[in-house]
């Protein structure tokens, strides 16, 4: 894959690669630092997906939107013939490549949250709601996918797997999926999801492994400034309500070493109200919804990791193990005479 990246770049783009070092993040896309002899790029190549090629287009308009406005992005650079990306064969079959700016920055171990990192988190996820607000977006693209669609099909999916493995997940992980309050929980949320309130552009990922922090303090703020956004593939439009339970919910099964009262405080309140310009209703502080949709977004991250992991091995991921036992406590599995 690394020839055939270099030689794209070279045919393509008429830039010659001289280092390629493979990043991490990126689920299933194949994420590279390129180094020629005058700048530094990102190259993805991107996971084959029956709707791939709309997903990157639709992330390269919320990231050129956002950067427009201030915000530092991941931009794609056209290549010869004026395209943000192209479609190329490896050995795989064909799959889309895109050469994007790199941007300096450090992503920071879950061990190594502090205050100033989750304040920054909430500062920046308002400044970018207060952006993406649709009063605010003269135009966008009518592909971009509806959270509450979006929602409505993943329910729908977890029920019918939740029923089909249930023998499954009792025997090799002895836990117990609680029916009756995964059912309650997604009635409650169908309550939401008819309310019509679809009135922002979401990132809908941002968490820890898209969002590049500086290293340096900004005093007068008491932050760890936000200095790149990254990975946009789940842009949706719906309630900023959603973007701020998904990244909370993150957050607390991320930060290992701090209470979830301080996290919530520190990301929503000290972060979000009081650092950003985005301002929060009644309806976002509301507890009881902000419980219902952190409680979906951990059952999803939980339906995931079960999809995309061997069942024997993930007792081997903490944040498998921190998620489970978070539904745990919520009521929503029971554990079954396990000693992990």
């Amino acid at each position: 894959m690394r020839e055939n990246i270099k030689r794209i770049t070279r045919d393509n783009y008429g830039i010659i690669i001289d280092k390629l070092e493979k990043l991490e993040g990126g689920f299933r896309n194949h994420c590279f630092k390129a180094k020629s002899t005058r700048r530094v790029y990102v190259v993805i190549v991107y996971k084959r997906e029956k709707n791939i090629k709309q997903v990157i287009e639709n992330a390269h308009f919320v990231a050129k939107y956002l950067s427009k406005n201030g915000f530092k992005t991941r931009i794609p650079i056209k290549d010869k013939k004026g395209r943000e990306f192209i479609k190329y064969q490896f050995d795989d079959g064909y799959h889309c490549l895109a050469l994007y700016e790199y941007i300096d920055g450090v992503t920071i171990p879950w061990e190594a949250y502090t205050r100033r990192h989750l304040k920054s988190i909430g500062k920046t996820l308002s400044d970018m709601h207060s952006v993406l607000n649709l009063k605010n977006v003269k135009k966008t693209l009518d592909s971009l996918p509806i959270w509450k669609d979006i929602t409505r099909r993943e329910i729908k999916l977890m029920e019918n797997y939740f029923h089909e493995v249930e023998f499954w997940i009792e025997k090799k992980l002895e836990i117990q999926i609680n029916l009756r309050e995964v059912n309650k929980l997604f009635n409650d949320l169908n309550d939401l999801l008819n309310e019509n309130y679809n009135n922002y552009i979401l990132h809908y990922d941002f968490v820890r492994g898209n969002i590049l922090f500086s290293e340096n303090l900004d005093e007068r703020l008491d932050i760890y400034p936000v200095v790149g956004i990254l990975d946009f593939e789940k842009v949706c439009i719906g309630p900023k309500l959603a973007d701020i339970s998904r990244t909370l919910a993150f957050l607390i099964i991320d930060c290992k070493y701090k209470k979830e009262k301080k996290v919530k405080n520190r990301f929503l309140i000290s972060g979000y109200e009081k650092r950003g310009k985005e301002e929060l209703n009644s309806k976002d502080l509301d507890d009881v919804r902000l419980q219902k949709l952190m409680k979906f977004f951990w059952l999803r991250d939980f339906w995931k990791f079960l999809l995309h992991n061997p069942y024997e091995f993930l007792y081997m991921n903490e944040h498998y193990i921190r998620t489970r036992d978070r539904l745990i406590k919520s009521g929503l599995i029971d554990r079954k005479n396990s000693s992990n």
